[in-house]
């Protein structure tokens, strides 16, 4: 069971029923807030999906395929490894960006047995996505101190939410 609690100038807050008693209300607000980022991001990708644009995974391998080196272009097997998953789903991964023009797939210059993957130069210089435009307009409302707390904050969430088991 949940209490909603209302403060003058504020959005409504749920009361999370397992958040321990004696948590301070800020604690009680960023886990709430926390929680609807959450909610937020899982209905963005069913949007995104429905819609078939790009994804997290989509946009995770486009950052690795355009910071890749000239002497050292992304492969299949090397974006595979640092998503994290298997290379039959790296298989679907570069279909769908192929599909949308966003890389080349073509043999290794080293090893014909191989593939390389490179950002085509209409991707390169494509302006950022409306997420990439929005991010960055909400960062510049803050002050370099509050953004260094903020990223801090968000680096130390994503290493706790990567050690769940």
């Amino acid at each position: 069971m949940t209490n909603d609690t209302q403060a003058p100038g504020r959005a409504r807050a749920t009361v999370h029923p397992r958040i321990a008693d004696g948590t301070s209300t800020e604690t009680r607000e960023m886990i709430e807030r926390i929680e609807q980022l959450r909610r937020s991001e899982s209905q963005l990708a069913r949007r995104l999906s429905s819609r078939r644009e790009p994804n997290d995974t989509d946009r995770e391998a486009m950052r690795f395929i355009a910071d890749a080196p000239d002497h050292a272009p992304a492969t299949p097997g090397g974006l595979a490894g640092h998503l994290g998953v298997s290379t039959a789903a790296i298989t679907s991964v570069l279909r769908r960006l192929q599909e949308r023009g966003q890389v080349v797939v073509t043999a290794h210059p080293a090893d014909a047995r191989s593939k390389v993957v490179r950002p085509t130069l209409r991707d390169l210089h494509a302006p950022a996505d409306d997420m990439t435009q929005r991010l960055e307009g909400l960062a510049s409302e803050f002050t370099p101190e509050q953004t260094e707390v903020i990223v801090r904050f968000l680096r130390r969430l994503a290493e706790e939410i990567d050690d769940l088991p």
